[in-house]
């Protein structure tokens, strides 16, 4: 009988899958375009894994079941239209960890934006109310991994478009989707009902007793509420328009279905974008048993100051704030940071791998906060042509030291902010966006 597997992708989903198949009983092939880290290579071997690098070849391909491919591999690479003429099913590294999974264990959480805080807060409320609970998925490690590891019964997964493609059977207890702005598009035939429809695979396996969570300010859930009825039993709507949703932000207060209600001031947090996060989260601990009143959850959701990157504060200096939110690659989430800024006091750092942005869906809202703009890119051509009509200081500049000797130079006033939001990916400066938060606050942590 059959018992080889295919892995397509050397990197922590890849390895982490390869290795999972193997506990398990399958003959894992991990196979990558590129040539391994050394470390990689090492943890395989000891594994007693086949591999290859450097191109797929795939010697193994007849006698293969099945194959699971990492999210980074578009379906149209060469190797994954192989495998499928070969009549093999390909299927996420999350699709294989579920499968050793009980649906109540799982906590989907997805989203264009938020859902790595929303996903933490989850995680901290969880383990605030004595759960053994793991964040996993697209945020640090894999869910093959965090099985593997056996220290968790209750998974919040942070799912990517990506990871959703090829998810046919894994059934999420609770699922979370908190907006659908358009991202990716590239990898949807560039529309975005495409890609909205990937996100909404997330409540396909859901029915009685479970809980689907959503955005209920949000038009394109909205449509596909309406195009595509969800199965879950339980449908639990937050909103900041909406006091009827089952969570709702009145923009100081927000209340909960069971009478708790949170004051937002109270939080770390800022932004109305958070709100709906913790909405999100609080909704999703409801949803698990847990009381939203609960004193140490509450206490811990009040006290968390943010993702690093992600709309993250760093400090102050002569009296200046410094954000970084880094991760903000797109208009939309660089939108909502803007949003939670003080009005005309911002210094805000744009650019980057631009993802065809019309920057005219925030000229107003930058018009209204920015007191100056910092372009860091190799090409700000586009940049300057859409906020030249703003009577403010701009730079361009090519690195983060760059950048940091233009906010000295300038003459600003305590109040202040430096917004670090760049809407764009960062492949044209940076390793990712990670290595530029990291520079950013690498600067800040210099100045005298």
């Amino acid at each position: 009988m059959k018992s080889t597997i295919i892995i397509l992708g050397g990197g922590e989903s890849g390895v982490s899958a390869a290795l999972l198949a193997k506990e398990k009983g399958y003959t894992p092939f991990l196979s990558d375009a590129k040539e391994l880290r050394p470390q990689v290579k090492a943890t395989i071997e000891d594994a007693g894994i086949l591999y290859e690098e450097g191109g797929h070849r795939l010697p193994v391909l007849e006698e293969t079941v099945f194959v699971v491919k990492s999210p980074g591999i578009p379906d149209s690479a060469e190797v994954v239209q192989r495998c499928l003429s070969a009549g093999l099913p390909i299927i996420s590294e999350i699709e294989l960890a579920a499968k050793y999974l009980q649906p109540r264990q799982l906590i989907g959480i997805t989203g264009s934006n938020g859902k790595t805080t929303t996903t933490t807060l989850i995680e901290l409320g969880l383990k605030s109310a004595g759960i053994s609970a793991a964040a996993c998925g697209n945020i640090g490690n894999s869910l093959a991994r965090k099985v593997m590891d056996g220290d968790a019964d209750t998974f919040a997964v942070e799912l990517s478009s990506f990871q959703l493609d090829h998810m046919y059977e894994t059934h999420h207890h609770i699922a979370l989707l908190l907006n659908i702005t358009p991202d990716h598009l590239d990898r949807y035939d560039y529309q975005l009902a495409n890609y909205a429809r990937a996100k909404w695979r997330l409540f396909q396996n859901q029915g009685a007793g479970d809980y689907a969570i959503i955005n209920a300010d949000d038009p394109i859930i909205g449509e596909l509420l309406q195009r595509y009825p969800l199965g879950a039993e339980h449908l639990l709507r937050f909103s900041c328009r909406d006091p009827q949703a089952d969570a709702y932000f009145d923009g100081t207060l927000i209340h909960f279905p069971d009478g708790v209600t949170y004051d937002y001031q109270d939080f770390r947090l800022r932004g109305a974008h958070n709100a709906q996060n913790v909405m999100a989260a609080g909704l999703a601990l409801y949803a698990y048993g847990i009381p939203t009143d609960h004193r140490e959850v509450v206490k811990t959701l009040t006290a968390f100051g943010g993702v690093r990157h992600r709309t993250q504060y760093i400090g102050e200096w002569r009296g200046i704030t410094f954000i970084n939110d880094s991760k903000g690659t797109n208009l939309d989430a660089t939108l909502h940071a803007l949003e939670a800024m003080p009005d005309g006091r911002t210094i805000l750092i744009l650019g980057g791998t631009d993802k065809g942005n019309d920057y005219a869906e925030i000229f107003d809202l930058v018009k209204s906060k920015a007191k100056a703009l910092i372009y860091m890119t190799t090409d700000a051509e586009k940049l300057h042509r859409s906020f030249a009509a703003l009577p403010i200081p701009k730079v361009e500049v090519h690195g983060m030291a760059q950048a940091f000797e233009a906010i000295k130079d300038w003459d600003l006033n305590e109040g202040d902010v430096v917004l670090l939001s760049p809407a764009c990916a960062s492949f044209d400066l940076f390793k990712n966006y990670e290595d530029r938060g990291d520079q950013f606050i690498y600067q800040f942590e210099r100045l005298p």
